[in-house]
């Protein structure tokens, strides 16, 4: 089951995505599934996820937490019931939250926790080398089309280190063209909020990267990175 592990919508601060299109999207580019993953909130997800009762795409929801050690992608089994970050931690415009004390709360709630685009220079506050002192993560994003090759080559190599396997998202938000160019392979399929955090926890999934990368690239990149994809194709599986 092929699943974009990391959208926004017009519910996260400047996108103007509309979920519907996000999903009619992502099926045309033989997409099984979606997770969106709005900014710092999940505030809005029964609206997702009743979109997704009706919808032909499978939608999941997940949150993307913005700290001062990197972004994380957590995935709740019932996020209706999941507390709002604002809620624990009051509100982040002065200083951003504490990796420290953010993970292993969203774990102890429950949450499946992902590292998103950790080696991102362009995100104030990237993981970078604390990445490897973090001992509640799931899974690590290796193909974010939105980050540069050599982000995402960090983040492979990263992910090897510490024995995680690797997710891919399109990390669609400004444009529904940017949607189609990664996602994550599933094992088996995914039905329920359940069982997707079932699955990040059990490691069966392989990161995926679609698309013509050229149109992603910088001039000159695109020969690089296409002879990157085939030897990570041989490492991880990926389809």
């Amino acid at each position: 089951m092929l699943i974009d592990l990391h959208a926004h919508s017009y519910l996260t601060c400047g996108c103007s995505l509309d979920p519907k299109e996000v999903l009619a999207r992502a099926e045309l580019h033989g997409l099984d599934g979606v997770a969106f993953t709005e900014k710092n909130t999940q505030d809005g997800c029964e609206e997702l996820l009743d979109l997704g009762k009706r919808s032909k795409i499978k939608v999941f929801v997940g949150m993307e937490l913005d700290t001062d050690k990197g972004q994380y992608i957590c995935f709740f089994e019932n996020p209706l019931l999941a507390p709002e970050p604002v809620q624990m931690w009051g509100s982040n415009r002065e200083r951003p939250w504490s990796v420290e004390e953010c993970l292993p709360k969203l774990k102890s709630l429950g949450a499946a926790i992902v590292a998103a685009r950790p080696f991102d220079a362009e995100f104030p506050y990237p993981a970078r080398e604390h990445l490897h002192t973090l001992k509640c993560l799931c899974a690590i994003e290796v193909y974010n089309p939105s980050v540069s090759l050599g982000a995402n080559e960090q983040a492979m190599e990263a992910a090897k280190k510490m024995h995680l396997p690797g997710v891919g998202g399109s990390d669609a938000r400004n444009s529904l063209d940017e949607i189609g160019y990664a996602a994550t392979l599933f094992e088996k399929p995914i039905g329920t909020q359940r069982e997707l955090v079932e699955a990040l926890r059990g490691g069966a999934f392989w990161p995926v990267m679609m698309g013509e990368l050229a149109k992603l690239m910088k001039p000159g990149a695109a020969r690089a990175a296409e002879k990157s994809k085939k030897k990570k194709k041989r490492r991880w599986g990926g389809a």
